[in-house]
């Protein structure tokens, strides 16, 4: 299994970023702010999950390559990413350390058009989005992903967005709502 996360820049365009197995954060488990870390953001996004082995997928055939659509959370060490850019060292490490992708559950596609998500930061809601909001479409991330990678049944692809919510300290009480379901709860300790 791989989990592939798209990364934005300024301007909307994507990359795709592989990060090891260890990050992924499951069943509401509380994210352990690491030694490393003093400053912590966020980005709330989509994930799914791949159900078709495949290679430079084409984009009009990317939609037969997933069915499972959730909600994720990927964490960033800002401090130690403007540590790693002024040493000039590639800044990957401080977005692909344990748990710093936390999954809530899956869902069928089906069950839920538009795939409205929202991200509650302390019981306010700091964020809003759905499919049509995202920088790049499902498909579009899927066939980018899949020129570089081969994406395998079971592979995860965190969709990825431009919103960073920055500020995170200990005691935040972080949620992600799906489609009217709370499908994640949990703190930073």
């Amino acid at each position: 299994m791989k989990i592939l996360c798209a990364e934005y820049n300024e301007a909307g365009e994507a990359a795709i970023v592989p990060v090891g197995d260890d990050a992924l954060l499951r069943n509401n488990d509380d994210f352990y702010l690491p030694g490393f870390a003093k400053e912590l953001s966020c980005v709330p996004q989509l994930v799914v999950r791949i159900s078709k082995l495949g290679k430079c997928v084409g984009e009009r055939f990317a939609s037969r390559y997933y069915r499972e659509m959730g909600v994720g959370i990927r964490f960033y060490a800002d401090d130690f990413e403007r540590s790693l850019q002024s040493r000039g060292l590639p800044v990957g490490m401080a977005s692909s350390f344990e748990g710093s992708a936390a999954l809530g559950a899956l869902a069928d596609c089906g069950e839920c058009a538009g795939a409205a998500y929202r991200f509650v930061l302390n019981g306010e809601t700091v964020f809003s989005g759905d499919l049509a909001s995202q920088g790049l479409s499902v498909e579009k991330l899927i066939t980018l992903a899949s020129a570089y990678h081969i994406l395998k049944i079971g592979d995860y692809l965190f969709c990825g967005n431009r919103f960073r919510q920055r500020g995170l300290q200990v005691g935040d009480r972080l949620q992600m709502e799906f489609c009217g379901r709370m499908l994640m709860d949990f703190k930073i300790k």
